[in-house]
């Protein structure tokens, strides 16, 4: 039942593409989401130090979109695969969440799926450092909006705290999204907030 509710509130208003999106490079994140003792949780990583891209930052799991991957949900699906050891067939894809642009120069697409609970995961420690298992009723409690400097401007960015944990950048943009059409809290059809 939770399936098809997640589904319809994601489906509550149109996916937001950004229109200038020249010059950034094509990724896609899955944003996971399983339930466990009657609470809908999130998936997230801890990136390993050892990457290129996004060393020891909580993210999702995902990455550049190859040439040969369908489209951006076949990228998720496949950076999942490999990040974490999730077979794509045990994923079913709920919706979409808006484009966000990162700092570093990705136009990343956040995929939202659900996943089956308990599920055995074997993470690719070269990429992954660690699993971090988060209620969603948490992350809706730990928000905070920090002002900083970004191209020149200054941005009210949010920012999660879970733990010793903090949640920042494009991640904490796409938690921000997903908690608030899920709670509702995001009229439908509004407009997305600008993200720089």
């Amino acid at each position: 039942m939770w399936l098809r509710e997640v589904e319809r509130r994601l489906a509550s208003r149109p996916t937001r593409r950004l229109a200038d999106a020249e010059g950034l490079t094509p990724a896609a994140v899955l944003v996971p989401l399983f339930v466990s003792g009657g609470s809908l949780w999130l998936l997230l990583i801890r990136r390993s130090g050892a990457v290129s891209q996004h060393a020891g930052q909580i993210s999702f799991p995902g990455g550049v979109r190859h040439d040969d991957d369908e489209d951006e949900v076949a990228t998720a699906l496949r950076e999942t695969g490999e990040e974490l050891g999730v077979d794509p067939a045990c994923v079913v894809v709920l919706g979409r969440l808006d484009e966000q642009r990162t700092s570093t120069g990705f136009l990343v697409s956040p995929v939202v799926g659900a996943l089956p609970y308990p599920l055995e995961l074997k993470p690719a420690w070269t990429e992954v450092d660690s699993v971090l298992r988060v209620p969603l009723h948490a992350l809706a409690r730990a928000r905070l909006v920090e002002g900083q400097e970004v191209g020149g401007q200054q941005v009210s960015e949010p920012i999660f705290h879970h733990g010793p944990h903090r949640i920042w950048g494009a991640t904490a943009r796409i938690v921000e999204q997903l908690v608030a059409r899920l709670s509702g809290s995001e009229p439908e059809g509004a407009p997305p907030r600008r993200s720089p």
